[in-house]
């Protein structure tokens, strides 16, 4: 390592202004929503889009036969942000779906995040080398099974979802040193023990197990401190309906035990009310994402608060009241809240805001 040059981190989940940010359209959201099932996914993404204060530049990756469509969506959107259309050189594999936050790891060294960057992949990814030659940054190939989904970066930790900690054997995965390599951060692991052990004194992976599928489903960074300790908010699943569900009942019950082992390792925590409600295309019971947010803690200039971007459903489902609890959860603790809405039309493929999208870039002014 050069003197005076940090090692590479990854860009962080909270903490400075957002001045950079990646988003992904495949091909098939700019069909008619009747070919859909009714669904409309590109409403909460343009929504998001809309929501970016005019220092941001959004780009935008796409397939070549996407850009006449895109730029017909684009055209009708209010929009301040800066935005950059993407199309990928790789037609063949196309841009499979919109999680981009799955799809490759951003770093830099910390001296100059906006010029000395990396974007950290599988070897192979298309989405990645396209972006990469936009923004004039170093790709670095990894055999690294890790998504961007299931791990939440602070600033001076990494949480990651046990489930990319274990292999099928159920024993720490052969390339656990790959994740050092990707990030300095220490580690800490979202899971639960099958059996509680009081007594415990370090976190076995071989005995735990991990409930949903990505970290970032139900967990979202604060970047605040309470009483020293780095402050989460967790989900807590309802349902709002009258009647009972065993899915909830099990959900809370392993989402409470999740919290158990997150207050062992040294985190603070809150919990937000998170509905789980029938999906009208699929007919399953699923969450409705609230962590999946977009977090500050800088100070825009002309504002007088860190935002927080929050996924919203009450313009399509009957869950105003639970958009309203949520974004008051935020303000309470200090936060300007940007609803951004229209998630419904995604909620049945697990995602939300962050999912959809990939911060590039941070600063702290």
């Amino acid at each position: 390592m050069t003197a005076g040059k940090s090692a590479p981190a990854l860009v962080a989940d909270c903490g400075g202004l957002v001045r950079q940010i990646a988003l992904a359209v495949p091909a098939a959201f700019f069909q008619p929503a009747d070919v859909l099932g009714g669904c409309r996914p590109l409403v909460p993404l343009g929504n998001l889009i809309e929501a970016l204060p005019a220092d941001i530049e959004a780009f935008i990756l796409l397939d070549d036969a996407s850009v006449p469509a895109s730029r017909d969506w684009i055209a009708t959107l209010d929009k301040v942000c800066s935005l950059r259309l993407v199309t990928l050189d790789a037609p063949i594999v196309g841009v499979s779906g919109p999680w981009i936050q799955d799809m490759f790891h951003v770093r830099s060294s910390g001296a100059c995040p906006a010029v000395d960057r990396q974007l950290v992949c599988q070897p192979g990814n298309a989405v990645a080398r396209c972006l990469a030659k936009v923004l004039d940054a170093a790709v670095v190939e990894l055999s690294l099974g890790l998504v961007g989904g299931n791990q939440l970066v602070g600033a001076d930790f990494r949480l990651i979802g046990h489930a990319d900690l274990v292999g099928t054997d159920r024993k720490p995965i052969a390339g656990f040193d790959n994740l050092h390599r990707l990030d300095p951060r220490p580690i800490s692991v979202f899971g639960y023990r099958l059996q509680y052990a009081p007594a415990a004194t370090e976190i076995l992976l071989d005995h735990m197990h991990q409930y949903g599928f990505h970290i970032d489903q139900y967990i979202s960074l604060t970047g605040l401190q309470r009483e020293g300790r780095p402050l989460l908010l967790v989900a807590e699943p309802s349902l709002p309906e009258p009647g009972g569900s065993v899915l909830v009942d099990a959900a809370r019950t392993l989402l409470q035990a999740s919290v158990r082992l997150l207050t062992e390792q040294g985190f603070a925590v809150i919990r937000n009310a998170v509905p789980f409600v029938i999906v009208p295309d699929s007919g399953k019971r699923l969450p409705r994402l609230y962590n999946n947010v977009i977090v500050e803690n800088a100070v825009r200039t002309g504002r007088l608060k860190p935002i927080v971007w929050v996924p919203q459903f009450g313009d399509v489902e009957p869950l105003q009241a639970h958009d309203a609890i949520n974004c008051g959860i935020w303000e309470g603790l200090g936060f300007e809240t940007i609803p951004v809405a229209g998630w419904s039309h995604l909620a049945s493929r697990n995602g939300a805001l962050r999912c959809a999208s990939k911060v590039l870039r941070r600063s702290m002014d």
